[in-house]
């Protein structure tokens, strides 16, 4: 079920079987128009944009407020 809530989309998979029809929609809004995305992990979540979108990653360094120094370790780009 995906929801949209101001500029965001939110969209809920299944933890064993996601909807591949929300998957492919999920990567093709990364792929055609940049989006982050927000993923749950162990301990919070982390945010992920496609490799090569420059613009995503300063946008994922301004919302963490972080700067160009940080190493991409911490920052724990994900690509898709």
């Amino acid at each position: 079920m995906a929801h949209h809530k101001g500029g965001a989309r939110y969209v809920d998979l299944h933890p064993v079987d996601p909807q591949p029809r929300l998957i492919h929609q999920i990567v093709a809004e990364m792929r055609d128009h940049d989006a982050l995305i927000a993923y749950p992990t162990d301990s919070g979540y982390a945010l992920g944009c496609r490799l090569g979108n420059r613009d995503g990653r300063d946008r994922i360094l301004a919302i963490r407020h972080l700067d160009e120094r940080q190493s991409t370790a911490t920052i724990g780009f994900r690509c898709a």
